[in-house]
């Protein structure tokens, strides 16, 4: 039997790139045991950084996160976000600015329908196209044209920007990527902020021009 063993099975010959590649793996997992998905995530985003996105962007809602939950964006770049929401069973919207409005979480007392202080959307033109089960639209103080008849949009008014979906719903958002670089935060607060702090949030680097 060892005989055969030895006569009848060649080792494995690894070349130093699958080596690199098998380490580099082991690296990731390793980060993932010891500091959890999200610190691997930035870790690997802080190494290969993140590609910017253009064109068109496909925009996901799941119970309770966004996929993807990190963009970066260039000023002046053109973008088509299609919002899905991905849920059987909730509502979720898309609501992006800076500053989130602490008084929701609140045990009492009034709350405030804001779920920023900045709304990015404030002074962007927008176009809204191929609404399909829309709970409602928040437009605030951004400037929006709509493709087609208003009524599907179930337009809105009181908070920041927003596209709330119906389980099942999507909408297409065209803009051209404001002058307002850094980074942005976005998120789903609805259900008094329950979504938001149970993790349905993101980032986007917004890079200058």
């Amino acid at each position: 039997m060892e005989q055969e063993r030895a006569e009848g099975v060649v080792g494995p010959k690894w070349s130093r790139r699958q080596f690199l590649a098998g380490t580099g793996g082991l690296t990731v997992a390793g980060l993932v045991a010891l500091f959890g998905r999200q610190a691997s995530v930035q870790t690997a985003r802080a190494i290969f950084g993140s590609p910017i996105s253009a064109g068109k962007i496909n925009l996901y809602q799941f119970d309770y996160y966004y996929i993807p939950n990190y963009m970066t964006w260039r000023v002046g770049d053109q973008l088509e976000v299609w919002l899905q929401n991905q849920s059987h069973t909730h509502w979720h919207e898309w609501t992006i600015g800076r500053h989130v409005n602490m008084l929701p979480f609140q045990g009492f007392g009034e709350l405030n329908a804001d779920a920023f202080a900045v709304d990015f959307w404030q002074g962007v033109d927008v176009t809204l196209s191929d609404p399909v089960k829309i709970d409602n639209f928040v437009p605030n103080m951004a400037h929006v044209t709509y493709v087609g008849p208003k009524g599907p949009y179930q337009i809105a008014s009181g908070g920041d920007f927003s596209p709330t979906l119906q389980p099942g719903g999507s909408i297409k958002l065209s803009f051209t990527v404001p002058d307002k670089p850094g980074l942005w935060q976005f998120g789903c607060f609805v259900q008094e902020y329950i979504h938001y702090r149970t993790g349905m949030r993101g980032t986007i680097n917004i890079l200058p021009a």
